[in-house]
């Protein structure tokens, strides 16, 4: 019986062992497949960034931070700057940079998503297909307007999660997407980031006087308080 047992628990580790294999050379094989794609439209890409995920905190990121960013791709598309990243096994990411950041953040998610469990977002209702969050309804409800009902209804269907956060407006899909699907997710990313430029900017810091003569629904040209865009 002994002998049995032995055997079956070297099966059970063989088997562990060639799945563990199998999963590696997938994972190296799909990111010579992002590599190459990389390298053919000009885009920078590393291995690996652990530091990465820390930069946000909200939706699909949200307690994330000891997950490491791998394939990692930075670029500019169609003069948006942009990182592109898989988030382990979990998902693809991708973070499109605007270049003045803002206080209000907005969640667009499927009806079928559960809603973030941020204690600050704030439920706003159905727009298309999707449902709203943001950490100020007013101003939200005046960025919903009919663009971004064309907007939702416009998304590719592979892009799930959808939301801003400071200067980033990010996405996800799932980690089996292929190049055009993420071509197809940054174009998405990068038109809900423009749609956003109409939020409120970032607020002055303690001890600076406010700026009266600026309308506070359009970016400032200088001086605003964004996070770094990514470096190429």
């Amino acid at each position: 019986m002994t002998l049995i047992w032995f055997a079956l628990s070297a099966i059970a580790l063989a088997g562990a062992l060639a799945l563990l294999y199998v999963d590696r050379s997938r994972r190296e094989q799909f990111g010579k497949v992002r590599q190459i794609w990389a390298k053919a439209q000009g885009y920078a890409y590393n291995e690996a960034d652990p530091q990465l995920p820390s930069k946000w905190h909200r939706a699909a990121m949200a307690k994330q931070e000891y997950l490491g960013a791998i394939d990692v791709v930075h670029g500019t598309r169609r003069g948006e700057s942009f990182v592109l990243f898989d988030l382990e096994e979990t998902a693809t990411v991708v973070a499109v940079h605007r270049a003045v950041g803002s206080d209000v953040d907005v969640d667009l998610r499927l009806k079928s998503t559960p809603p973030p469990k941020d204690s600050d977002m704030n439920l706003l209702g159905a727009i298309g297909p999707r449902v709203v969050f943001a950490t100020d309804l007013e101003i939200a409800r005046r960025v919903c307007d009919q663009r971004m009902v064309h907007f939702t209804e416009s998304v590719p269907p592979q892009v799930q999660m959808l939301w801003s956060e400071g200067a980033w407006t990010l996405g996800t899909l799932p980690t089996s997407s292929t190049g055009r699907d993420w071509d197809a997710a940054i174009d998405a990313v990068a038109r809900l980031s423009g749609l956003l430029h109409v939020l409120p900017p970032v607020s002055e810091p303690a001890g600076i006087p406010a700026d009266t003569s600026h309308d506070p629904g359009r970016p400032r040209p200088h001086g605003d308080r964004s996070d770094s865009a990514p470096r190429n």
